[in-house]
């Protein structure tokens, strides 16, 4: 995710519910609240009223942008709901589940706000929205959340998601802070930013650094509105690695192209070994084994490469495709869009 600015996880303090917010309600900034939800109907509610309280509280100028990413149970409605009871609320249907990160976009795109903040329903406390935001205000143009405590996990999830990391960090270079989350605050000009990359392969903890405005983390407890809260499966988080490497870098190409090249040299070696045992020696006996080693070797590392060409080639013919990222099936809004109808907003300071 690289939105490193050179502090590691620990430098962030840690915040907490308890945590010191503003008391005063702000009338200088535009607040935009992105929460992508998904068959979230036992808790969208809840979630609602947390968010609305405290934005009401410390903002003048808000607004709270929900997209459903393809519910099948009555999340919809029950957000809709709310649209007849509070002011400054909207509502985006996708059309089908397209993916948290997508959903995340969509809300991305809309947002009008000044200074923006993603959260996800299940886990993430809307009593922080405030300090983040000051946090994003006072520093640099994306503050990034960093969980105190990874929820309980298998052991092979564990070590996964440490090698993972490794991997990330120490192979492809990619500055992913372990146990970072999509709790986060944007600034207008970060959100400018995100929004013009359209790859479909998209994992937006990545984008901090790839557009250049840094990060500081800040350490939280998630507090959670499920008994237990949602996981990926083992197959969906190695799918998620493959993506994440495939869209993130090139190295994996570089890496078998020198082994490649490494294994064709010991193949020449080989043929002039052979060459020479042919000259000069009489009566070889044939070493059946070896060769059969030796081929089966080969063959190992060629379906490697060729495994990997293929995932590369498979994500490039996604990307030139250029479809679409999402499709909107439905956008539904409350009577009241804007608290104050003659504020202009948005800065001026980018395009």
């Amino acid at each position: 995710m690289s939105e490193s600015s050179g502090q590691t996880p620990a430098a962030g303090r840690a915040a907490s519910p308890e945590a010191t917010i503003p008391s005063k309600r702000s009338s200088d900034c535009f607040v935009s609240v992105v929460a992508p939800v998904h068959n979230d109907a036992d808790i969208v509610e809840a979630f609602l009223r947390e968010v609305i309280a405290v934005v009401k509280r410390e903002y003048e100028n808000y607004e709270l942008v929900l997209v459903d990413d393809g519910s099948t149970d009555d999340t919809a409605a029950r957000v809709a709901s709310f649209l007849e009871q509070e002011r400054c609320i909207r509502l985006i249907r996708l059309s089908r589940r397209f993916g948290q990160d997508i959903a995340i976009s969509a809300g991305l795109d809309t947002v009008i706000g000044d200074f923006v903040v993603v959260m996800l329903p299940e886990s993430d406390p809307p009593e922080l929205i405030a300090e983040v935001v000051e946090r994003c205000r006072r520093g640099p143009g994306i503050v990034y959340g960093i969980r105190a405590h990874r929820p309980s996990e298998s052991l092979v999830m564990k070590v996964g998601s440490r090698l993972f990391y490794w991997y990330f960090r120490r192979v492809l270079g990619v500055d992913l802070p372990p146990n970072s989350t999509d709790f986060r605050a944007y600034s207008r000009q970060s959100v400018n930013a995100i929004t013009r990359i359209k790859d479909h392969l998209r994992y937006l903890r990545t984008f901090g650094t790839y557009v250049g405005f840094g990060g500081e983390p800040f350490v939280y407890q998630p507090r959670p509105r499920r008994a237990r809260l949602r996981s990926r499966t083992l197959g969906e988080a190695i799918g998620l690695a493959i993506n994440m490497t495939v869209a993130n870098s090139t190295r994996p190409l570089r890496i078998v192209s020198v082994l490649g090249l490494a294994l064709s040299g010991l193949c020449v070696l080989h043929i002039v070994y052979v060459l020479l045992l042919h000259a000069f020696v009489r009566d070889i006996v044939e070493g059946w084994a070896t060769q059969q080693v030796y081929g089966s070797v080969m063959f190992m590392f060629m379906f490697v490469i060729l495994a990997t060409l293929c995932e590369y080639v498979g994500r490039l013919l996604g990307e030139v495709k250029d479809r679409p990222l999402y499709f909107v099936l439905e956008e539904r809004t409350s009577s009241v869009l804007l608290v104050d109808e003659q504020r202009k907003n948005v800065v001026t300071e980018t395009d």
